[in-house]
């Protein structure tokens, strides 16, 4: 892959320290170019130590109550709290939290479906299935929260179901998709790249994230860093930045591979939304102060490390490949209940139209 000089570099990274050297296993995926991102932001790489805070019935079927999720336009970010009138604490386990979770689904998703079923507390789950079953029944050929209140209404009451469609689920689920693979020579020790050998100018991701490409238009950069998690201590970031020619500086959204350093051995990992996951795969923004500010989706998928020799500068090694993950937006993880900026301790980013 093409690099940039040292002296260019430099001046979009003057906040880095270190130096070393890699090399990428994206090369399968294809170059990402050497043109400039649209954006003209000139933002910097997290703080080292910023902390990531952060029965399935076979018959819930596939399709959605609605028959798909609307696309909201609405900005979650622009969205003021104090207007709305707080979820109750077991919202999510209610058979209008199952449903209200359901319509964020993908259409034709029912593994989503059945992690919001699975959400459920036994009577939520026993009204869902029994509103379910008089709504696939009776309103096959009208999927609306009237035809259900007309021929379902003893669970339709139950189940709230005219709020439970009402529910505004800005974020699909999932949200996106990613594939990865990377063969890194150099690792960083508490601190981020000088010079152009600190870094592979390539992407180790390919994917997207609603209709955002992950690998982006213009030229990526990516490094690994040891660094230290306030919760969950030490950890081996794998970076990807994008680097803005126009204003030599790095931009957003930045990706971040995070293992623990307990699990960056030989062997298959999984990546997961909470701090007892072996890893976690993020994509957010960052701000000037150099820390993660929002986050646009955690992922859960899976990934195999082939080496890995966690030794500072040269002699360290890390090669991983097989790669892929399901990208969720922290404001709908049906995994977690729907909305988990609460239970993450993390502020979303703004809606990807």
């Amino acid at each position: 892959m093409k690099r940039f000089s040292l002296l260019m570099l430099c001046a979009a990274l003057f906040f880095f320290t270190g130096c070393g050297d890699g090399g990428s296993d994206y090369d399968k995926y294809g170059d990402t170019g050497d043109s400039a991102p649209d954006k003209d932001t000139a933002d910097t790489v997290p703080d080292k130590d910023q902390a990531d805070t952060s029965e399935d019935p076979s018959d819930t079927g596939a399709e959605q109550p609605d028959g798909g999720q609307e696309t909201h336009d609405e900005d979650p970010a622009d969205d003021s709290d104090a207007d709305k009138t707080p979820l109750p604490e077991n919202f999510w386990a209610t058979c209008e939290g199952i449903i209200a979770c359901s319509r964020g689904c993908t259409e034709g998703d029912s593994e989503c479906v059945s992690e919001c079923y699975g959400n459920g507390d036994a009577d939520g789950q026993l009204n869902y299935r029994r509103w379910r079953e008089c709504f696939d029944s009776e309103c096959a050929e009208d999927k609306t929260p009237e035809c259900s209140a007309e021929k379902c209404a003893e669970w339709d009451e139950v189940c709230n179901v005219a709020e439970a469609f009402d529910y505004k689920v800005s974020f699909p689920a999932p949200y996106g998709h990613a594939e990865f693979a990377g063969d890194f020579s150099y690792i960083l020790n508490n601190v981020f790249p000088s010079s152009e050998n600190d870094v592979v100018m390539g992407s180790f991701v390919k994917g997207n994230l609603a209709s955002m490409q992950l690998a982006g238009q213009g030229t990526m950069i990516s490094f690994v860093r040891k660094g230290k998690d306030a919760k969950i201590g030490e950890v081996l970031d794998v970076y990807q930045v994008p680097y803005n020619t126009g204003t030599k500086q790095p931009g957003n959204p930045v990706v971040i591979l995070r293992i623990k350093i307990d699990s960056a051995t030989a062997g298959e990992h999984v990546c997961g939304f909470t701090d007892e996951s072996e890893a976690k795969f993020i994509v957010g923004e960052i701000d000037e102060n150099f820390k993660i500010s929002c986050y646009h989706a955690f992922g859960t998928g899976s990934f195999k490390i082939d080496n890995a020799e966690i030794k500072n500068g040269s002699d360290g090694h890390l090669k991983f490949s097989g790669g892929t993950a399901e990208l969720f937006s922290p404001q709908n993880i049906p995994e977690l209940g729907g909305d988990a900026r609460e239970t993450l301790g993390v502020e979303a980013c703004s809606l990807i139209q």
